[in-house]
């Protein structure tokens, strides 16, 4: 199932990612859990609102300033930028990499990973 935020889109299965579900090999399952205590420390937590203020940074990263990554394969475009995150105890940001299928960087583009990071 695929969710459509506002301008961009998302396949639900990413969220088991972010929230520490996935199971599917070692390295995966501990990339998983590392979003998921990375994602708490930060204020994001699925069981409260976890999931509608990931959407809202997804929307926001849509307009950051600063690109951290740019990446051109034959299949498009991937674009990864920083979104600010302040959490209760916590502050860091979370990268958001965009997707843009053929290299159409006017389609509306599909989030495809996040890595959050902790200042220390």
């Amino acid at each position: 199932m695929v969710i459509y935020g506002k301008g961009f889109t998302i396949k639900e299965s990413k969220f088991d990612y972010f929230f520490g579900r996935v199971t599917s090999d070692p390295d995966n399952t501990k990339r998983s859990l590392q979003n998921l205590r990375e994602l708490r420390r930060l204020g994001i937590d699925e069981a409260l609102r976890g999931r509608e203020r990931l959407l809202q940074l997804f929307e926001e990263g849509l307009n950051a300033p600063e690109i951290s990554d740019r990446r051109i394969t034959k299949y498009g475009i991937n674009i990864t930028r920083q979104v600010q995150v302040s959490g209760p105890q916590e502050s860091g940001a979370i990268l958001i990499s965009y997707y843009y299928p053929e290299g159409d960087l006017s389609a509306t583009p599909q989030v495809t990973s996040i890595i959050p990071k902790i200042y220390q």
